[in-house]
C-alpha cells in the first residue's frame, strides 16, 4: 500500500514538475543555453522534506542526460550541469554542488561534497587582467564509479572508480582506481578492497 501511495504521489509531482523541467531542457536544446536550469536547478534544491526529493527527483529525470526517478537528492543540493548522468538508486545528502559528471549505480554522496568538473576547470591566463574578467572556463567530465561512497566536506576533481569509498573532507585530485579506500588531502590509498570470491559447490 505504502508503495502504492508513493507511486501515485510521485507520478503526482512529475507532472507538476513537467512545465519547469521540459521548458529547461526546450531552452538549453534551442537556444543551446542551460540558463533557464541552473535556476529551477538551484529553486527546486531549496524545497524541504520528501517533498523536496521528489521534486529533485522528478525535475532532473526531466533535464539531465539521464537519470532516474529513484534519485534521493537532498536539500540544498543540486546539478549544476545539465549534461550530467546519474544512475540508478544514487543518493546525495544535503549542500552539496555537483559539476559535470557520470555517476554510477549506487553511489553515496554525503554533505557538502562538491564535484568540480575537472581539476582545471579555470584558465588563467592573463596576469594582467582581474580575475573576474577571464572567462575561459574549461570543463571535463568527472566520472563516478557505481557503489562508491564519498564523505562530509570533500572536493573531487578526478575520476573515483567502482566499489571506491573516499573518506571524509579529502581532496580528490588524481584518479582513483576500483575497489580502494583513500583518505587525506589529497587522498591517497590507505587500503585496497578485496572482492571476496563467491563459494561454489560441486555435487
Amino acid at each position: 500500500m505504502k508503495k502504492i501511495i508513493k507511486t501515485i504521489i510521485l507520478a503526482t509531482i512529475f507532472l507538476l514538475t513537467a512545465p519547469i523541467g521540459y521548458s529547461s531542457k526546450f531552452f538549453y536544446i534551442v537556444f543551446k543555453s542551460s540558463m533557464l536550469y541552473y535556476f529551477f536547478a538551484q529553486f527546486t534544491a531549496l524545497i524541504p522534506g520528501i517533498l523536496g526529493t521528489f521534486v529533485r527527483a522528478s525535475f532532473y529525470k526531466q533535464t539531465l542526460k539521464k537519470s532516474y526517478l529513484d534519485l534521493d537528492i537532498g536539500f540544498c543540493s543540486y546539478f549544476s550541469k545539465i549534461e550530467t548522468e546519474v544512475g540508478k538508486a544514487v543518493l546525495i545528502t544535503g549542500h552539496t554542488q555537483i559539476g559535470m559528471v557520470v555517476i554510477g549505480d549506487y553511489t553515496v554522496i554525503a554533505n557538502y561534497v562538491s564535484i568540480l568538473s575537472g581539476r582545471y576547470q579555470h584558465n588563467f591566463t592573463d596576469p594582467t587582467k582581474k580575475i573576474t574578467d577571464e572567462v575561459n572556463d574549461i570543463y571535463n567530465c568527472i566520472y563516478i564509479g557505481s557503489n562508491v561512497f564519498i564523505g562530509d566536506n570533500s572536493t573531487v576533481m578526478a575520476d573515483i572508480g567502482d566499489n571506491t569509498i573516499v573518506g571524509a573532507a579529502n581532496n580528490v585530485i588524481k584518479p582513483l582506481p576500483p575497489y580502494a579506500v583513500a583518505v587525506g588531502n589529497p587522498a591517497k590509498i590507505v587500503k585496497q578492497r578485496t572482492k571476496e570470491p563467491s563459494q561454489t559447490i560441486t555435487v
